[in-house]
């Protein structure tokens, strides 16, 4: 019996299977199409997803065909800036803040990836007809379209990926809920052998005749969405003619190619449950957000970045209800916290009175000038919430990326030394007090700027200030490198390595 099937072979179902592979858990991912879906939709991603890519072994397969974004403006009715924002160089987590992406290139990196895993197996042109639930595993009826032959799969839980009309979702009876945020608009993608605008730079036109926006994807790959206005019909604005006119302020026809010009509903919606006994929704068939902070594809990513490692830990002895449950529960806060910040940025920018505009505008202004604009994932990602997480600083960040030191020589990025398992990172003058406790456990210890201790050491000031930003000088680490919890007793640390390892088994 396999340990897991995925219905959905898209971006996140394939990196469900990458990740299922890197567990050594046996999975198939299922799809009915039977290639790459050739047009863009996902533009960006985080700093976190190229990690997690990172942790999968294709960051550097995807890496030259990406633009790193480093700014974000928003223009205000009078087309002068409201809001801007600049990422930070200092690459915490190992990577630059945002990377815009074509999405054809990165499923078909996924793709190929799964083929590296002799217990991964990608079936394609095959579509799942039925789901049936055993109280030990899952058997799923799937159909070729082609041949018209049935067969089933069985696997002791299911991953539906399968996209906003999910089969898994409605056959399993989940209901989406109506987040009360539903806008039309046009995407334009396009490829132009020059550069447009500043090529490292998204532009947000908060102008109330037309709210409108220009993303510069990687190459030759540029993006425009233009929202309609009442009265209008997407018939009327997918018009080449009406496209032409909406693009001339940048570009002329003569000199792009219309990849894809499509009308496309921005919302906020999310299903009322993620789980049906062994049978669990990722990405938009368990959510969908407005685009206006890029997240869509990132949840996704990180739903199954949470739920394959928590499948994993389960088949290695880890308790099974508390593993599973807490999905969901660390999962949909998050969520749904993000796609509150995306419906509250989407109702300003798509402000139509210029009236109101004025006032948004002043606004905005004012919050600039004295630091207080409204919070986004610009300022940075909030931690995960509830489930397995001690109660203390930090707890449900993620942990930071620095490089790794063997004494005076340098072994890599924290993931890539690090086995993907619980870690404990302490200040060099705390190491003492927690070796033999990690020892015993199989955990590995990890110290904070102090090369004498024999251990692999950290020797970076952003790692050491997150230390004394949460008054800690222990950090428990979870395996997808979200932090378990902080302390700087000893006795605690020892009493979190043994409450992660309850769950996430360790070594030892």
């Amino acid at each position: 019996m396999l340990d897991l099937i995925v219905i959905g072979g898209g971006p996140v179902g394939a990196m469900a299977g990458n990740l299922a592979g890197r567990a050594r858990l046996t999975a198939v991912v299922l799809d009915r199409a039977p290639a790459v879906f050739d047009l863009p939709r996902a533009i960006h991603f985080d700093a976190h997803i190229m990690r997690i890519l990172q942790q999968t072994g294709l960051a550097g397969e995807l890496l030259p065909d990406v633009r790193v974004w480093k700014r974000s403006t928003f223009y205000g009715a009078d087309g002068e800036p409201i809001r801007v924002h600049d990422w930070p160089s200092d690459r915490p987590y190992g990577w630059d803040a945002h990377y815009l992406f074509y999405q054809p290139k990165l499923e078909a990196v996924l793709r190929a990836g799964l083929a590296r895993f002799d217990d991964v197996d990608l079936r394609l042109g095959v579509e799942a007809v039925a789901v049936e639930q055993h109280d030990d595993h899952v058997t799923v009826t799937i159909r070729d379209p082609a041949s018209g032959e049935v067969s089933t799969l069985s696997a002791r839980y299911l991953i539906g990926a399968d996209g906003a009309a999910s089969f898994v979702r409605t056959s399993s009876g989940i209901r989406l809920v109506d987040g009360d945020f539903d806008e039309p608009w046009l995407v334009v993608d396009l490829s132009c052998a020059r550069e447009i605008g500043r090529p490292d730079e998204s532009e947000m036109f908060c102008d109330p005749t037309r709210p409108a926006t220009r993303v510069p994807g990687p190459g030759r790959h540029h993006r425009w969405e233009f929202m309609l206005l009442p009265g209008e019909t997407p018939e009327e604005l997918q018009r080449p003619e009406r496209i032409r006119d909406l693009l001339a302020p940048w570009v002329g026809m003569d000199e792009v190619e219309i990849i894809r010009a499509s009308v496309y509903r921005f919302h906020s919606l999310i299903a009322e449950s993620w789980r049906r006994g062994r049978v669990f929704l990722a990405g938009d068939a368990a959510h969908q957000t407005p685009p206006f902070l890029g997240q869509g594809l990132c949840h996704g990513l990180r739903d199954v970045q949470n739920l394959v490692g928590k499948v994993a830990a389960v088949q290695a002895g880890g308790p099974g209800g508390p593993l599973l449950d807490s999905y969901e529960a660390e999962r949909r806060p998050h969520v749904e916290r993000i796609i509150g910040m995306a419906v509250a940025a989407g109702r300003e920018i798509c402000v139509l009175d210029p009236a109101e505009a004025h006032e948004r505008d002043a606004r905005m202004r004012r919050a600039a000038r004295s630091g207080e604009l409204p919070r986004t994932t610009f300022q940075g990602m909030p931690p995960l919430t509830g489930g397995l997480f001690a109660d203390t600083p930090g707890a449900g960040e993620l942990f930071p990326q620095p490089a790794v030191f063997d004494r005076e020589e340098r072994l890599g990025m924290f993931d890539d030394v690090l086995p993907p398992r619980v870690v404990v990172v302490a200040r060099g003058d705390a190491v003492s007090e927690i070796r033999a406790v990690a020892d015993r456990s199989g955990v590995p210890l990890v110290a904070v700027d102090d090369p004498g201790t024999g251990h692999l050491v950290i020797r970076d000031e952003l790692v050491g200030d997150w230390f004394t930003r949460h008054g800690a000088r222990f950090a428990v680490v979870r395996p997808d490198r979200y932090v378990h919890g902080t302390t700087d007793s000893a006795e605690a640390a020892t009493a979190m390595i043994r409450a992660a390892c309850t769950y996430f088994p360790c070594s030892g």
